[in-house]
């Protein structure tokens, strides 16, 4: 994301919409009498209920966003621009009347040139017309409401005549390699596309400023750059940096930064800021990611954007807490899944050393339309140019469990899109295919989509599906794209038996003990590059009617409203994180009818005891994290379950109450 300066202002334009629910075609008239329609601010969408409560049945279709705007006369002879970071998914755009364009993909940030629509002063209307229904591109269908309207803000992007490209294809306009990384230096090769849009040629300077993260400046340089009238220059010029620290993952998320400026003489015209992470990945077939010359184990979670009676329409209050999760967890990699999320996102998995897969949203079908592989190809595209200076990012998404004959050629082409616009990373694609079908294997690396003792196969056949496979295909790295199991907080069951995936009870012990099983595979399989588990919250997928809720996949390991973690989400906590962990599994199964009962603990202590209705049971070590205690006894009425545990010298607690009625 661009950083403030003094020279490029962005102007948000979140306040002050009216908005329609509904088709008009004279909405674009400057002179129409929206007085009627609603009044709403960004980020906003139609389907914040709708979308969530079943049934398959939320509004699709056209919805028309008003607003008026006052041109400050200090933005007289600047470039404006109109900037869109989410629209659901296709967006037309008027200003006064004056279509400025058209974008069709509802998950990229987009940009209009509108310096000839806008006038100076007050009266200026911007008209936007956004559709979320069935438009023949990328995602046809999904497994998750797709939320129509303004969902993410919109801006005014203001900048000198003279300046850092803005309109390739929203990117920041300046592209960072580092093409050699050494112990005592690192070359960085940063790339401007540098436009001139006077009617007068001029000599500019473009001045290029690496600092490090405390703000010292530790590399630069000076070089003349001729702009002919209307003209441009895309440049490269290589810096090289003494004393190199690395990003380097969640140990250390070490970021400098690089700015570039133009300047005319001696003065700034334009600058862009961007972050710079210095480090070096590979994935091996056999030892996984090797992330600066080191395994790195890659385990985390998916998540998706929506929140209860919000949908897509989220703040940056709610992304960080979002984040906080996958942080509290201990995931060292997140699947961005399954279409890109707000720059906001990547950037704090930039700070945080999160590595990231990031990916398109080419989800189930592809149709044989030229327009759909042309608008699959144009979201890939605009994926990787905005985001490409993020280190956290070292995975590009081509789709995730298509379907239907067109589907191959189409992740050939994404997958060769990959190599063109950005040698440096890794091409991926998420399969729930047999092992043999050829769509696995187009892409650098390849993950599968697993759901073995949920919606196929049993249990115990992970294991032996994934061995199998990393043997027919030593040479390609592989990984687990989805696992999971839904759960309810209000369904028990003890011992869980196997639930029916679509059917109306997901006990939540289920999931605890499908989670316990499949890491227990997981884990000791290093060859798995990355196991990433479905999903870290519940989400809207509307036509979904299972579970407690209509309308919700429930196999988060957090709830909907984010109020509540699930047992598996301590269970891996337990696992992955560094923070002091003592959970009670099953604390939720309040009234039980069974006297006699097993009882677990997730724990990252060595030992943990339990204390049932003040006797206590023992103490336990465990090698697994879970301390199990067999052939517990309860009495009738109230009983009170505790364990005890001391983690780095500090005594740690947990508690339920369990009710027994025989």
């Amino acid at each position: 994301m661009e950083a403030p300066s003094s020279v490029r202002k962005v102007i948000s334009l979140n306040a002050g919409w009216r908005f329609l629910a509904g088709d008009e075609p004279r909405a674009s008239d400057p002179s129409f009498d929206d007085r009627g329609w609603a009044s709403v601010d960004l980020p906003h969408t139609w389907n914040a209920r709708d979308g969530e409560d079943g049934g398959n049945n939320y509004r699709r279709g056209a919805g028309w966003y008003r607003r008026m705007l006052v041109v400050d006369s200090a933005l007289r002879g600047r470039r404006l621009y109109l900037q869109f970071d989410g629209a659901s998914l296709m967006a037309e755009v008027w200003v006064n009347g004056q279509l400025l364009g058209k974008h069709e993909g509802g998950f990229a940030r987009f940009r209009f040139d509108a310096t000839d629509a806008l006038k100076a002063g007050p009266g200026n209307t911007i008209a936007v017309r956004v559709d979320n229904g069935k438009l023949g591109i990328p995602p046809i269908s999904a497994d998750f409401t797709f939320f129509g309207g303004l969902y993410r803000g919109v801006s005014l992007l203001a900048t000198d005549p003279v300046q850092i490209c803005a309109t390739d294809w929203a990117s920041p306009g300046v592209f960072i390699t580092t093409p050699r990384i050494g112990t005592d230096s690192a070359d960085v090769n940063v790339r401007a596309e540098l436009e001139n849009h006077s009617s007068s040629p001029c000599d500019g300077t473009e001045r290029i400023t690496v600092r490090d993260a405390g703000g010292a400046v530790v590399g630069s340089l000076l070089a003349k750059v001729p702009l002919a009238a209307h003209g441009s220059v895309e440049l490269a010029r290589t810096i090289t940096l003494p004393h190199p620290r690395l990003w380097n993952g969640r140990a250390d998320p070490y970021l400098y930064s690089v700015s570039v400026e133009l300047l005319v003489a001696g003065l700034v015209r334009d600058s862009v800021v961007q972050p710079l992470g210095l480090r070096t990945y590979r994935v091996d077939p056999d030892r996984g990611f090797i992330l600066n010359g080191r395994p790195l184990d890659l385990h985390g979670v998916t998540r998706h954007q929506d929140r209860i009676d919000k949908g897509w329409a989220i703040s940056l209050a709610d992304e960080a807490q979002d984040f906080g999760f996958v942080l509290e967890l201990g995931c060292t990699a997140i699947r961005v899944a399954h279409y890109p999320q707000a720059d906001t996102w990547y950037s704090r998995c930039d700070r945080s050393g999160v590595v990231a897969w990031a990916e398109i949203p080419f989800v189930n079908e592809a149709l044989p339309d030229p327009r759909f592989l042309e608008n699959a190809r144009q979201q890939m595209r605009e994926l990787i140019r905005q985001n490409f200076n993020h280190p956290a990012i070292c995975f590009w998404g081509v789709g995730n469990e298509t379907r239907g004959p067109d589907a191959d050629p189409v992740i050939v082409s994404l997958a060769a899109l990959v190599h063109e616009e950005d040698s440096s990373r890794l091409s991926t694609y998420a399969s729930n295919h047999k092992e043999s079908d050829p769509r696995n294997w187009h892409t650098d690396v390849v993950a599968f989509n697993r759901y073995f003792g949920w919606y196929s196969g049993q249990l115990s056949d992970f294991a032996t599906d994934m061995d199998n496979t990393h043997a027919r295909h030593p040479g390609t790295p592989i990984a687990v794209s989805e696992y999971g199991a839904g759960a309810s907080l209000f369904q028990h069951e003890d011992p869980p038996a196997r639930p029916a995936p679509r059917g109306p009870f997901h006990p939540e012990e289920y999931q605890a003990l499908f989670h316990e099983a499949s890491w227990s595979v997981l884990q000791k399989r290093p060859y798995i590059w990355g196991k990433f588990i479905w999903t870290l919250f519940d989400f809207a997928a509307d036509d979904r009617a299972e579970g407690d809720s209509p309308g919700r996949n429930d196999k988060g390991l957090v709830s909907y409203d984010r109020r509540t973690r699930k047992d598996a989400f301590y269970f891996y906590k337990a696992n992955w994180s560094g923070e002091p962990v003592l959970h009670i599994d099953g604390s939720r199964f309040a009234v039980r009818t069974k006297e006699a009962l097993n009882i677990k603990v997730y724990s990252n202590a060595s030992e943990v005891e339990l204390i049932l209705n003040g006797t206590r049971l023992g103490r336990k070590s465990s090698t697994d994290h879970i301390f199990r205690w067999s052939d517990a006894h309860l009495v009738r009425g109230e009983n009170r379950v505790e364990a005890e545990a001391r983690i780095d010298g500090k005594r740690i607690t947990d508690g339920c109450t369990w009710t027994y009625h025989p």
